[in-house]
């Protein structure tokens, strides 16, 4: 396998953790989505109850005011029991209006709490975003780093084989030329040209009168 296909390989095999560990965290940010979309459903609702509470509240002090006018115009006119039946009315109401007063309070807190929570995730759901962000990026740069060690410490050990497959290829390429020497015509026509002076003379090839002194080189 050669290099590349090895760095693409590592490449192909971090790409699958990194996909999986996106996808959890992916999945993490949706779920905290999730749960801030309930909130704000609930939210939604205890603002509807508490502006509904409100407009009640509005009636009925409006009506409490309007059976003490009464209560006050049948005191003048001497109906004394259209007065007291005004008034009776009127504290009917008022302990009507003290509790929608209480329920009010209540919603309001609740609200104010659910806002606060919701708020809170919305910060939460921010904050790990970015930290997602951060991580993605620090670890796409220790991996780069990585990749670029590894690939330089894969080329190192490619050199080396290099040099070596290049030492085997000078000694062949010089094996070649020897025999390529030996099997040359010209160098043969030589070799025998001068077995044949030195055997003519005085039949030795080396130490007679007539012989050569040397062979061809």
């Amino acid at each position: 396998m050669g290099l590349w296909d090895r760095v693409r390989n590592v490449g192909r095999s971090r790409r699958a953790d990194d996909d999986g560990w996106s996808e959890r965290m992916d999945t993490t940010v949706r779920d905290q989505q999730a749960t801030l979309a309930q909130l704000r459903r609930a939210l939604a609702d205890l603002s509807t109850n508490r502006r509904r509470v409100e407009l009640q509240l509005k009636k009925l002090n409006l009506q409490s005011s309007q059976l003490e006018a009464a209560a006050a115009e049948r005191v003048a006119a001497g109906d004394d029991e259209g007065a007291r039946s005004a008034l009776t009315r009127k504290v009917t109401l008022e302990k009507a209006v003290a509790d929608l007063a209480d329920r009010h309070a209540t919603l309001l807190a609740d609200e104010q709490r659910l806002t606060g929570t919701a708020d809170q995730v919305q910060t939460q759901i921010e904050d790990f975003r970015i930290r997602k962000d951060t991580l993605v990026a620090r670890e796409s740069a220790a991996t780069a780093k990585t990749e670029m060690h590894r690939i330089n410490r894969d080329q190192g050990a490619i050199a080396g084989d290099l040099d070596e497959v290049e030492r085997h290829t000078r000694e062949a390429e010089a094996t070649a030329a020897a025999y390529d020497e030996l099997a040359d015509p010209t160098e043969a026509e030589n070799w025998d040209r001068a077995f044949e002076a030195g055997t003519s003379g005085s039949g030795a090839i080396e130490g007679g009168a007539d012989g050569p002194k040397s062979l061809p080189q």
